[in-house]
């Protein structure tokens, strides 16, 4: 089954640039044990990034057929969305647990619809 997880905010995670060298590479190193895990456990990273921040995101909005974009998030829970995991899981109980390997952000985990 896929999943998508998103970091939606800091949780209990200082802001990136407010943490020294030290404390920058602790949090680095959680994001190593999360893959090393996953890939021990049998989960599948499909793919992973860390995103800008929302400031730098592009909206599109559609009504009555016209297109509107404006700067910034499509809304202000998002502005905190950091990065994302897409994995293929064997459920949503081992990937609960392997989040919690991650650093405390804030997370939204959601199967993928196959549409099929």
């Amino acid at each position: 089954m896929k999943y998508l997880l998103l970091l939606t905010g800091d949780g209990d995670v200082p802001a990136w640039d407010g943490l020294n060298e030290a404390e920058q590479a602790a949090l680095l190193e959680r994001f190593e044990q999360f893959q090393e895990e996953c890939n021990a456990r049998g989960v599948e990273i499909l793919a992973g990034e860390s995103l800008e921040t929302g400031q730098s995101a592009t909206t599109v909005r559609r009504a009555g057929g016209a297109r509107v974009i404006s700067e910034g998030p499509y809304a202000a829970a998002y502005e905190g969305l950091g990065g994302f995991f897409l994995l293929e899981t064997p459920g949503l109980e081992l990937l609960l647990e392997l989040s919690d390997i991650l650093p405390p952000y804030d997370m939204e985990l959601r199967p993928v619809d196959p549409m099929v």
